[in-house]
């Protein structure tokens, strides 16, 4: 089996949805995938679309409804407790998982995820992929030892159990997290700090790289190689940002796998609605970047 962790609220199963989806489709045995979903709650109509897109070919999708325990005195953001959750997955996972891929849900699958399941630890609670926008990465010889992001992650929960991931990122959020941007990846770095192994960008390929690439950012020029790989071959495209490939005002190139995959689910999402919903000066700027949008995705090779 392939354990993969999902966590949402309402507003983002939908979009879980499409990760499984598009994980499915992906692998040659889908049926080897068994799904956790934490979630604080969800409407009664949405567990059973969910489990439909996961079902539908040989998958199992168990939704575990819970709270962040002790989560007191903690800002948790505009990601709201679903964000918290995953920091204490191993406290709502059955006792047969001992290793996990974690994903966020802005996110779409383009290749087979048995690969990253396998790939060796070696002695680490974490494997994940540079966040090519933290400053905490800027200057550095070896970025890939600086601060990771955390959308993607192959996790040894035996060994996140063990290390007390929660309970330390927890304290660090009451004592450091007022006013972080991105709380729980901030807490996971603070705890993960040489207890993480660096993975090739296109398991997390993030828009970043494009103008990395382009303009051959200095502090990323050592990566450069694999930034293009990932350009080439994304395995797993990440939406980082504010602007989700369900907002009309986006511009990623790769916008319309994502919609592809919402297209199988029950939350399709339809791609000239999108526009409609710009002003006409919207529409008109974004037609201007149409070129180069199209330039970045010729760039992807897909299967």
């Amino acid at each position: 089996m392939i354990d993969i962790v999902l966590s949402a609220d309402e507003r983002y199963a939908r979009y879980a949805a499409v990760v499984m989806a598009s994980a499915l489709a992906n692998s040659p045995t889908p049926e080897q995938f068994r799904f956790f979903l934490l979630t604080p709650g969800l409407d009664p109509e949405t567990p059973p679309r969910l489990r439909q897109v996961a079902e539908s070919s040989g998958a199992q999708l168990q939704v575990i409804q819970a709270s962040p325990e002790g989560a007191g005195g903690i800002d948790v953001g505009r990601f709201g407790p679903a964000g918290l959750l995953r920091l204490q997955m191993d406290r709502y996972l059955p006792e047969d998982c001992h290793r996990v891929i974690y994903l966020d849900c802005d996110l779409v699958i383009l290749g087979d995820l048995a690969d990253l399941w396998h790939t060796p630890l070696q002695g680490r609670t974490v494997a994940a992929v540079m966040d090519l926008c933290n400053p905490s990465n800027l200057g550095s010889r070896d970025g890939f030892d600086g601060y990771f992001n955390s959308g993607v992650m192959l996790i040894d929960l035996e060994a996140w159990r063990r290390e007390r991931v929660a309970e330390r990122a927890f304290e660090y959020l009451r004592t450091s997290g007022q006013g972080l941007k991105f709380p729980d990846q901030d807490a996971l770095n603070h705890v993960m700090v040489d207890n993480w192994l660096p993975l090739s960008p296109v398991w997390n390929f993030q828009p970043t790289a494009y103008a990395a690439v382009e303009k051959a950012y200095t502090h990323l020029r050592p990566f450069l190689g694999d930034l293009e790989q990932a350009i080439r071959s994304p395995r797993i495209v990440h939406f980082i940002g504010s602007v989700k490939p369900w907002h009309p005002a986006c511009e990623h190139p790769l916008q319309p796998w994502f919609l592809d995959y919402a297209g199988k689910t029950a939350w399709p999402i339809d791609a000239e609605a999108l526009k409609r919903e710009l002003s006409w000066l919207k529409r008109f700027r974004l037609a201007l970047k149409q070129p180069k949008i199209r330039r970045r995705r010729h760039k992807t090779r897909m299967a």
